[in-house]
């Protein structure tokens, strides 16, 4: 089982008391897989609760005749389709009339209508990946009106959506967990909400122990390269001149590198009972008379 049917299983499971809930979700059934055509609306769906649920849906909303057929379709690999008609009769134009009233109504600001119209897009045309896996949400919604629609209304729910197309659908889709999870609790889906955070949360935490690792390894291998760096020029200084011609605190914090190549700057310096910036200040002078001594070899080697 996907994680999508699962998440689509507990939302099948929620009752809905809220007329105005089922009529939006029926819109967005019905616009988001473009099912309303000239004489009749007809819905073909391979899952047999969704289309028991767009039936029972109906028949609540609507007085007229409504069919429901099942068959057998063998393209891709043999599968189950529901298919829902509800032929052009006596109060079909009065229910296409109220079912476009919504096309241009606001949806953000009302709960119940929101709450509708996002639940039916998920049930017909919504895919939701573990988070074990990634973060994503996807719709595939055969309107491009409808799929406008959704984006825009994500969008005022400052949610971080983005938009395409793909196998000439419209592609509605989102990247963040937290709106994720959003959607999951507006659709219904407590129960995998709560699963999905945990996940979630596991998942960051490695993630934040992952980068913590990387970035103690970063700072030694810092360190070591620091270090290395130093002793290089303690050692070409004491060949050449002796590190007993430095000044005494230079003389102090060459020896002490030499004897400590692995140490931090922070380490050195709370040996000797200085400051960071005294003990790097320290090896700043050394660094000059090592950067002169080697322009004097250079101008040397010029002059013979």
């Amino acid at each position: 089982m996907s994680y999508t049917h699962m998440v689509k299983e507990e939302v099948l499971k929620k009752e809905i008391k809220s007329p105005l809930e089922k009529f939006l979700e029926i819109y967005s059934f019905l616009k988001g897989k473009n099912s309303i055509l000239e004489d009749r609306i007809e819905i073909k769906l391979e899952n047999r609760e969704i289309a028991e649920r767009v039936y029972e849906f109906l028949r609540e909303i609507t007085q007229m005749k409504i069919f429901i057929k099942y068959s057998v379709s063998r393209r891709l690999g043999e599968h189950n389709v529901y298919t829902i008609t509800l032929p052009k009769q006596k109060g079909y134009a009065d229910f296409i009339n109220k079912l476009n009233r919504y096309d241009n109504i606001e949806l953000a600001a009302y709960d119940e209508k929101f709450k509708g119209f996002l639940r039916g897009l998920f049930l017909s045309c919504g895919y939701i990946k573990s988070p074990d896996k990634e973060y994503a949400m996807d719709f595939f919604i055969d309107s491009e009106e409808i799929g406008e629609k959704l984006y825009k209304t994500l969008k005022k729910k400052d949610k971080r959506v983005f938009k395409t197309k793909k196998r000439n659908k419209s592609l509605i889709y989102l990247r963040n967990s937290e709106d994720i999870m959003d959607i999951m609790v507006n659709v219904g889906a407590i129960t995998q909400f709560f699963k999905y955070e945990e996940v979630t949360m596991m998942r960051d935490l490695k993630n934040k122990t992952i980068r913590e690792i990387n970035w103690e390894v970063a700072n030694e291998t810092k360190t070591l390269d620091t270090g290395k760096k130093q002793i290089k020029m303690i050692k070409y200084i004491g060949k050449k001149i002796g590190l007993n011609n430095l000044t005494g605190v230079l003389e102090e914090v060459a020896f002490l590198r030499l004897h400590n190549p692995e140490s931090s700057l922070t380490e050195l310096a709370e040996m000797v009972g200085i400051s960071k910036s005294g003990i790097r200040n320290r090896f700043r002078r050394i660094e000059q008379v090592y950067n002169e001594l080697i322009e004097k070899e250079k101008t040397g080697e010029k002059q013979e």
